[in-house]
């Protein structure tokens, strides 16, 4: 995966929905964001994932190398770690690729890096880059309309399962709903967050 094809767009509150969506898994993502406003985009994902639960224990590490990051993920974490990996370059990769295994826990942890960083990351950890998956994003200013947003996911979701929201709701209520990720997203975009705990 290159920065050129394939990386979708989200915002902040979209990628925070995202998450919150495969809470209770480990699962890693990446988030790429303009050099400069790193910081700024950790602290608003703080905030929009402490929106959706204000009990969610969240972690903020900023090491400076993946050396360091390896020694703060050696002692517990909270249930989702935000890594500003923003200055990461070949060897830190290359380090986090190899001893992977320290990464490994129970939650969500999100590298917000660079895009420069993570071609890096593409070409030096073909393994992690592999447990990445298609939870790699671009950062898209909020300015772009969040409501647009979330309708186009909505009807994606919508034709992806080619059902209605009110066929999720009534599933969801029933206790019938699929046990897939998209489905919780969907509730969620709809409001119905409620209803995760009738599966």
């Amino acid at each position: 995966m290159t920065l050129g094809g394939g990386v979708a767009r989200a915002s902040v509150g979209e990628l925070a929905l995202r998450l919150i969506a495969i809470r209770g898994a480990a699962a890693y993502a990446a988030y790429l964001v303009a050099a400069g406003a790193v910081p700024d985009v950790i602290a608003e994902l703080g905030e929009e994932l402490s929106a959706f639960d204000d009990e969610l224990a969240i972690e903020v590490l900023g090491p400076g190398s993946g050396e360091l990051l390896l020694r703060a993920l050696a002692r517990p974490t909270r249930e989702v770690v935000v890594v500003d990996a923003a200055g990461y370059g070949d060897r830190d990769w290359g380090l986090l690729d190899r001893r992977r295994s320290s990464l490994a826990r129970a939650g969500l942890m999100v590298f917000v890096t660079t895009p420069a960083s993570f071609e890096k990351l593409m070409q030096t950890a073909p393994n992690l880059a592999s447990w990445l998956g298609a939870f790699v994003f671009e950062h898209a200013p909020s300015a772009e309309g969040n409501a647009e947003a979330r309708e186009r996911r909505l009807a994606a979701l919508r034709s992806w399962a080619q059902k209605s929201d009110q066929d999720v709701i009534v599933a969801a209520t029933r206790g019938l709903l699929p046990a897939d990720p998209a489905y919780a997203e969907w509730l969620v975009l709809l409001g119905r967050g409620d209803l995760l705990d009738h599966e």
